[in-house]
Formats: structure tokens, sequence, C-alpha cells
């Protein structure tokens, strides 16, 4: 079986499960290159602190994904701190066909609420 790279692009995927420490805006935008008929993302992050989402995305070099595809975000382990918000307004503001995203937050409340 052919290795994959971060190079690889694949036309087929439309949804992707992403398990990431922390909200990794570099990688994620690495991954979002590799599939450019990508629908819905469901990224899960981890806490790690110290974590920065540095932005390498060029609008002048838009990503197919998220100018023509990318319709629902799912954010799991949402904490509401700046790295988390910084992360969620990359979608709102570059995914020009976004129609939802959900943002479910760490440690969430039980049903004995």
């Amino acid at each position: 079986m052919p290795a994959i790279s971060v190079t690889t692009i694949m036309h087929m995927v439309k949804f992707l499960v992403i398990d990431s420490a922390g909200p990794d805006l570099n990688a994620v935008i690495g991954f979002l290159k590799c599939f450019p008929c990508l629908e819905r993302l469901y990224i899960i992050s981890h806490l790690r602190r110290g974590m920065k989402n540095v932005r390498k995305y060029d609008p002048l070099d838009p990503i197919e994904c998220l100018t023509l595809h990318l319709k629902k975000v799912v954010l799991q382990n949402y904490r509401g701190n700046k790295p988390d918000v910084d992360f969620a307004n990359f979608f709102i503001f570059n995914a020009m066909v976004l129609e939802q995203m959900i943002c479910i937050a760490f440690n969430s409340p039980s049903d004995k609420w």
C-alpha cells in the first residue's frame, strides 16, 4: 500500500475527523489542502498549554474546500479560551459556504444538571 503524505490530494473524501493536541491551525490548514472536496470536519482537541494559532493561510491562495465545499465544522472539547476562539473564527471568516458550526464544551454538564 502506498504511503500518503500531506501533499497527497484526495478528492473523494467528504468527511474528516482530526484528533489533535490542541487547536493547531497550521496542521488543520495542511489537511484542508489535501481534501479539496471536504464538506464536514470534526476536530477533537486535547488540552495542551502554550499552543498558539499561527496563521499561515494566504487568502490570495485559497483552499478549495473553504471556498466551495465545507458546510459543517464540529469542535469537540471547546474551552472558549483565546486559542479556541481564534480557531473557531478562522472557519467563520474563511469557510464561505459554512452552514453549521457546533462547539462541544470540554467537561460538558452531565444530565444531573
